[in-house]
């Protein structure tokens, strides 16, 4: 530096001049004494600088050193944050935005240190002030890049945000959807049962085949006397009758050869025929046929 190399020049140049006096002057001893407090005094503001300027290159290497490891963590940090397609964990994104503010303050420490060194008075090397300049200058470059990967990655951190709280939402939509998608289908079996059971009580008939004595018997037959018939009664019991689906059941078979109808239905919904000895009732019209009464009283000879 120059004024390094000054006051190693006036250090030597004074030790040149004062050997002549030396060797001519022996008896001036005050003026040697002189000579010598000033170049002891040069001594010691050599010494005082060299500690200055060691101490002001440790930090302009620490600062070099420090803008070397941001370079890298931010091509680290450019790389993770701004990939696109790619989604990164919770975890992962935290730790980037922990690595963004150390590096943010990094910088504006090594800025700060900067600022402190442009005030030392004692370096008047104009290399060095470029040197200063053009470290600052990158630092604001980079300090303006790391203040983007920040705002890069809040913008990502809140597009996830939203779209996970729009999951979130959906998912209490889906839940809430299912419960009531449940609740249907209970609801829908319950009266598909219900349906199911009145069908089956509407398609229900009973019938009993008995001769004129059973059927008084059971009570679906009164008595009659000299001047009056019998007369069919429907106030029996149900367990006299035989239960029936009667979409099922077309023919009924009597067991006798002889067999005639005392129950009310129309006549063109069903036949009697005898087949082979026995007298089979076949419904042809079963909707007609049970319209009027549930209960078929059969009567055999």
């Amino acid at each position: 530096m120059t004024s390094k190399f000054r006051i190693r020049h006036n250090i030597i140049f004074l030790s040149i001049g004062i050997l002549p006096i030396l060797f001519s002057c022996n008896n001036h001893s005050s003026k040697i004494k002189e000579l010598e407090a000033q170049l002891d005094s040069l001594r010691g503001d050599y010494g005082t600088q060299k500690n200055t300027l060691d101490e002001v290159f440790a930090s302009l290497n620490e600062i070099e050193n420090g803008l070397k490891n941001i370079r890298e963590a931010e091509n680290i940090l450019s790389v993770e944050t701004l990939k696109d397609g790619i989604e990164l964990p919770n975890d992962k994104r935290e730790k980037i935005k922990n690595n963004i503010i150390a590096i943010q303050n990094a910088i504006n420490q090594y800025k700060q240190k900067i600022e402190e060194l442009k005030r030392e008075n004692n370096i008047k090397s104009v290399e060095f002030r470029k040197r200063l300049n053009s470290i600052q200058k990158e630092l604001n470059e980079k300090s303006n890049i790391i203040e983007k990967l920040s705002e890069e990655l809040e913008a990502k951190n809140i597009i996830i945000k939203e779209r996970d709280e729009k999951i979130e939402a959906l998912d209490s939509t889906i839940s809430f959807l299912e419960e009531n998608i449940n609740s249907l289908q209970e609801q829908t079996e319950k009266m598909q049962n219900t349906i199911k059971n009145q069908q089956k009580e509407i398609n229900t008939a009973y019938y009993i085949v008995g001769d004129k004595d059973d059927l008084v018997k059971v009570g679906v037959l009164t008595k009659g006397g000299l001047f009056s018939s019998s007369k069919v009664s429907y106030q029996a019991d149900k367990s006299a009758f035989i239960k029936i689906d009667y979409t099922q059941i077309s023919t009924i078979s009597t067991n006798s050869n002889k067999a005639k109808i005392l129950s009310n239905h129309p006549k063109d919904t069903y036949s009697i025929e005898n087949i082979d000895g026995e007298a089979i009732i076949t419904i042809s019209k079963p909707e007609e046929f049970w319209e009027q009464t549930k209960y078929l009283i059969i009567q055999t000879n």
